[in-house]
């Protein structure tokens, strides 16, 4: 007898060895045995699942001679006849190769003679999506009432291109991919009985590369029992199919620990030399980062289709990423993969997305980054010189209690580093006190400078808290204005118009490291003209006290306060500079300044 290929040999004679259909078979043993048998289905889903096995076994049921019949016999002629593909009243049509409209009119002339030897006479028209409209139309009438003998069982791939009026007069059966742990159990019966010795991951592997395909994985079975002489071992069936070996994947997560670039350039010229196509490698290292996004929010390891070793291996290296960094590598590698597919120059595609997710900041670092800008905003640091940011938000020095703590702890790490628990880890490197910004900026690549810098805001906030409780404790409001006229000469030494605008104010309370500067509600010109350069006040304020103190302004009225002083109008003051300033009076009728809003310009 010829030799009968494994797919063919294997074929389900009843409806409990379909594999992985339990939904469907399971309807259709209930119809059968309640006799509510209908006159048209259709089996959709993807190739090699089982549907036109389980058209004949439906066929085989309804027409088996031992009735009733829930499972077909195989004993009885019919069912023999059907098996062996020769029964007058079961008829096959390849929709793809008998699609117009002749054939199906032959069908309709045909279905109403009635069965030579069978209770029905039936129609399994495989690919039915593959028939043109005018066929669809001409099968519409006898579909909707067909004789009582006749059933109608369509199979098909692309259930979107059958036409609703069709569906709409069918029973409607989705087939799905079959588990690749039911196919792996299948293998493992077969092999059993065929006396095949094969390793259980080699069946893993077969399983897996079937994408849910039982007559893929049974096809693929034949052919690496064909490649072998003896036993079957994982690495022939691994070298026969082209496919990765799980270890390639782990390499490039542990480099992605050493962030060293030339390793990773190594690394990819040696995917390339092996010859592996790299679509598959994307796949393949997609899969491995989905794998331990898995483990690492599941927290179980037991939903992937792995070996019991590289199980184990999942488990104990998912706390080296953040699920956030995980989401973030599977999404660079899915916009890869075009770009890859249709590059000129694939190699350098493949060395640049390695070195991406390589270099990637962790989102450790990137959430404490963010969270320290926004507590920056809501408590801007001192400037340089001790004053606030300008009114554009500019600002060159400060810092954060808040970013202090934060900043040497994920500074220059990925998060890898955040689980390397060796005595000598990058992160207690990097927070020793003794390690300086050049050697982090070598090491730790794109984000040490921002890091570091975070460790000048430190030190910067840390000597500004000193200054600040120093002050707080040393000086009152009676120090303030007991200098404070020495204090508006030297404002005035350096700016004429300032100093004078400045002497129109009170020194009323000291808050802190806060210095409230009072002026009265109809002296708003200068209180505005005085906030706008405060920096200068405070650099001398500070240099007469050597205290970081800071200026803060508000408006009363100093006639309720019981204030002798009265403001002087901006004009008063422009004349009275004007008359102590014999230079300065040139100037400003040689430019004619007079006009109080150019002054306001330009000052």
């Amino acid at each position: 007898m010829a030799y009968v290929v494994l797919a063919r040999k294997w074929r389900p004679m009843v409806f409990e060895d379909v594999v992985g259909q339990e939904h469907i078979t399971r309807t259709l043993m209930n119809a059968l045995k309640n006799q509510r048998i209908a006159h048209a289905y259709i089996f959709a889903g993807p190739r090699g699942v089982g549907k036109t096995t389980t058209a004949r076994l439906l066929a085989k049921a309804v027409n088996c001679e031992k009735q009733p019949a829930v499972n077909p016999c195989n004993e009885c002629a019919s069912c023999k006849s059907i098996t062996e593909g020769h029964s007058m009243d079961v008829i096959e049509i390849d929709g793809a190769s008998n699609r117009g409209i002749d054939e199906i009119r032959n069908l309709r002339e045909n279905i109403r003679f009635a069965p030579a030897s069978s209770r029905y006479k039936i129609y399994i028209i495989d690919e039915v999506h593959m028939l043109t409209k005018e066929a669809f139309n001409a099968l519409l009438k006898t579909l909707e009432e067909p004789p009582s003998h006749a059933i109608f069982i369509f199979a098909t791939t692309e259930i979107h291109r059958v036409p609703l009026t069709i569906l709409s007069r069918c029973q409607r059966f989705d087939f799905k991919r079959i588990p690749i742990g039911d196919i792996k159990n299948q293998l493992h019966e077969i092999v059993k009985s065929e006396n095949i010795d094969i390793d259980d991951e080699a069946l893993l592997l077969i399983s897996r590369k079937a994408d849910g395909s039982m007559r893929d994985a049974e096809s693929i079975l034949d052919q690496m029992i064909s490649f072998s002489d003896g036993k079957l071992a994982i690495e022939q069936v691994r070298e026969s199919l082209g496919l990765i070996d799980q270890e390639v994947y782990f390499e490039f997560t542990d480099l992605l620990k050493t962030k060293d670039t030339a390793k990773i350039l190594l690394y990819a010229n040696k995917v390339i030399a092996t010859g592996h196509d790299l679509i598959d490698f994307l796949h393949g290292l997609q899969e491995h980062f989905r794998n331990f996004l898995i483990v690492s929010s599941i927290g179980d390891s037991n939903l992937l289709d792995v070996a019991d070793f590289y199980r184990e291996r999942y488990e104990k290296d998912a706390d080296l990423y953040s699920e956030r960094d995980l989401i973030h590598f599977l999404s660079l590698l899915s916009d890869a993969e075009q770009d890859i597919k249709f590059s000129n120059f694939p190699q350098f595609s493949l060395e640049m997305l390695l070195l991406k997710l390589a270099f990637k900041p962790s989102s450790e670092a990137v959430e404490e980054i963010l969270a320290f800008i926004e507590k920056l905003k809501q408590n801007p640091p001192l400037l340089s010189t001790g004053s606030r940011p300008n009114s554009s938000g500019g600002s060159s020095s400060g810092g954060a209690d808040y970013a202090s703590e934060k900043a040497s702890k994920y500074s220059g790490k990925s998060s890898v580093d955040n689980a390397n628990k060796q005595s000598s880890t990058q992160e207690e490197r990097l927070t020793s006190s003794h390690m300086q910004p050049e050697s982090v900026s070598k090491e730790f690549g794109p984000l040490a400078k921002t890091l570091s810098r975070f460790e000048s805001l430190k030190n910067e906030r840390k000597t500004e808290e000193i200054e600040e409780k120093k002050a707080e404790n040393d000086i009152d409001i009676s120090d303030i204005k007991q200098k404070w006229p020495a204090i508006v000469e030297k404002v005035r030494a350096r700016k004429i118009a300032l100093g004078s605008f400045l002497q129109e104010g009170i020194p009323v309370k000291v808050q802190g490291s806060k210095v409230i500067i009072a002026y009265d509600n109809s002296a708003s010109f200068h209180k505005e003209h005085v906030e706008k350069n405060h920096a200068v006040i405070e650099e001398i304020i500070r240099n007469e006290f050597q205290l970081s103190l800071r200026l803060n302004f508000t408006t009363i009225d100093f006639k309720e306060q019981g204030i002798e002083q009265q403001p002087r109008t901006p004009e008063e003051i422009l004349e009275d500079i004007k008359n102590k300033e014999p230079v300065i009076k040139k100037i400003i009728e040689a430019f004619d300044l007079n006009d109080l809003s150019t002054m306001k310009m330009h000052s």
